[in-house]
């Protein structure tokens, strides 16, 4: 059997100052999804929704996977696009490996219902599916 070649790996580069679109940017590129960091037995993993929430997730994610970040960023915060949830407005502890700088997106996916991450260069890595809303304040 042959050897598998390597890919190139992309500069990791966090959210805020991958906004501005300079070397090395993700911002033309359309987002990857991770599931890796989401942990079972929390509440707000993605065995805790119901099969119409997994499939509206996977839409969202479909949908999602067929723009870049520069639009995801452009779009409503209800639509494709996103908002910045700071860590103080969660009710619910983040993974370990989730440090106090990280920068925690909310990305819509069955109606209202959130699914948050944070964003490493082109990848999305999902922590929570806010299915009972009770992840954090949604108030406007």
């Amino acid at each position: 059997m042959g050897k598998f070649k390597q890919r190139n790996q992309e500069p990791q580069t966090p959210f805020k100052s991958d906004r501005q679109g300079g070397e090395g940017s993700t911002q033309h590129l359309t987002p990857f999804f991770s599931f890796e960091k989401m942990q079972r037995g929390t509440g707000y993993s993605i065995a805790c929704c119901p099969q119409e929430e997994q499939a509206a997730l996977a839409t969202k994610l479909f949908e999602l996977s067929q723009i870049t970040w520069a639009t995801i960023q452009g779009t409503h915060r209800h639509g494709a696009g996103c908002e910045i949830i700071p860590q103080s407005r969660l009710h619910v502890s983040l993974p370990r490996s989730v440090t106090d700088d990280v920068t925690i997106l909310a990305f819509r996916y069955n109606g209202k219902k959130a699914m948050l991450g944070y964003r490493d260069g082109r990848i999305l890595h999902i922590l929570l599916l806010d299915h009972n809303f009770t992840v954090y304040d949604h108030g406007s």
